[in-house]
């Protein structure tokens, strides 16, 4: 285990809370929801821009685009359920509630993405695994308390 790269997927995971904070904040000023969700991934796409002129690479061309099965499309309209879903649910459970459970789902999600190999990588479900998604819901469940 690299504990380095662990460390990295920590510090990533922080920008969640403040990302919904956020994001919950902008969609409580805004008229709609749906609003603060197209605000936050235009601030998304300057950032990629940026980072893309940065490191001096292009945009992809059209026919590299048009050559891509039409399901791997579907990730941009999933992170715009989930954050119009954070932006919905923070103000009214609270941060840690919707994170707690949300992460829930991401690990029930990540187990079975394993365990089947839809993302190129096989785990098989096993005891470990099992207690650990236990352990998160009880988790779950002592945070809404």
């Amino acid at each position: 285990m690299n504990w380095l790269l662990i460390f990295f997927a920590v510090v990533a995971g922080t920008m969640l809370p403040m990302q919904g904070a956020l994001n919950a904040r902008l969609g409580a000023l805004l008229v709609h929801p749906m609003q603060a969700t197209f605000v936050s991934y235009i601030g998304g796409t300057i950032a990629c821009l940026t980072v893309l002129a940065l490191a001096g690479a292009s945009l992809p061309d059209y026919k590299r685009l048009a050559s891509i099965d039409w399901y791997l499309y579907l990730g941009g309209f999933l992170g715009a359920v989930f954050v119009s879903g954070m932006l919905y649910l923070m103000p009214r459970i609270g941060i840690a509630n919707m994170l707690a459970a949300a992460i829930l789902g991401q690990l029930v999600m990540s187990v079975i993405f394993d365990h089947y190999g839809l993302a190129g990588i096989k785990i098989e479900i096993n005891a470990n695994r099992i207690i650990g998604v236990g352990l998160l819901l009880g988790g779950v469940y002592f945070l809404q308390r």
